[in-house]
C-alpha cells in the first residue's frame, strides 16, 4: 500500500513538473510576442521607445490579457503601462504621462 502511494506522488510530481514547463514556454512566447506589438505601438503612436521591465497575466476568468510595465527608453522617470489581448495580441489600452499624450499621432 506504501509503494502505491509513493508511485501516486511521483506520478503526481512528474504531471506537474511537465504541465508547468510547457505552460511556462508559452507564457515566454505569448509575453514576447505582446511585447513585439507593444513596442510598435509606442513607436508609432508616440515616437518613442519603450523597454519593458515587468509583466502581469490578469486572471483569464476577467480577460485573456496581459499587461507589460517599463519606461521609456533612457528615461527611467517616465513610466508607461500596456495591455494586450494575449489571444489576439491587439493593444487594449495604454496608460501613458500627460507628457506624452501631447505627443500622440
Amino acid at each position: 500500500m506504501i509503494h502505491k502511494k509513493y508511485l501516486i506522488f511521483i506520478f503526481l510530481m512528474i504531471s506537474i513538473f511537465v504541465f508547468t514547463g510547457c505552460t511556462s514556454d508559452e507564457q515566454k512566447d505569448t509575453i514576447q510576442k505582446a511585447q513585439q506589438v507593444s513596442l510598435a505601438y509606442f513607436k508609432e503612436n508616440y515616437g518613442v521607445d519603450v523597454q519593458f521591465t515587468e509583466h502581469k497575466f490578469l486572471p483569464a476568468d476577467l480577460s485573456h490579457n496581459v499587461s507589460l510595465s517599463g519606461h521609456i527608453e533612457n528615461n527611467k522617470e517616465t513610466e508607461v503601462t500596456i495591455l494586450v489581448n494575449y489571444d489576439t495580441f491587439e493593444v487594449k489600452n495604454a496608460i501613458v504621462p500627460k507628457e506624452l499624450l501631447d505627443l500622440k499621432k
